[in-house]
């Protein structure tokens, strides 16, 4: 079982330090980090989960009201993938069954469920 501190931003940070590509050289390069705050309006028509870029207001996004509530707020993002693969953690929500990343959740964004303090070993698809 893992336990949810495996999210704290330094945690995760620490994964990404420590990854290596074939040569043992950083995969990434951390020295010079940019902190890029992201404007996002609440919008009842988006579905939970999602993120719609906002037309009238470029540079901005749209997302349904309880996304914004369940989104963390110091995520890591990489301009190339978006995403890190090494920080995924897949996990079925309890309480709606649906499949979630867990590395830009505080809590389920579609039915709000808590997620248990230990956490089951992540999914691998």
């Amino acid at each position: 079982m893992n336990n949810s501190k495996d999210f704290h931003p330094q945690d995760q940070y620490n994964t990404l330090l420590n990854e290596r590509n074939a040569a043992g050289k950083s995969m990434y390069y951390m020295n010079g980090r940019e902190e890029v705050q992201v404007q996002i309006y609440p919008d009842k028509s988006v579905s939970p989960s999602k993120f719609i870029a906002n037309k009238t207001l470029p540079g901005t996004y749209r997302a349904h009201p309880l996304t914004i509530k369940a989104m963390r707020k110091d995520l890591f993002a990489n301009m190339y993938s978006e995403t890190f693969e090494e920080l995924e953690y897949l996990y079925k929500c309890e309480g709606c069954k649906k499949t979630i990343d867990l590395q830009f959740w505080q809590f389920c964004p579609h039915c709000e469920k808590a997620f248990p303090k230990e956490l089951p070993d992540r999914i691998i698809e």
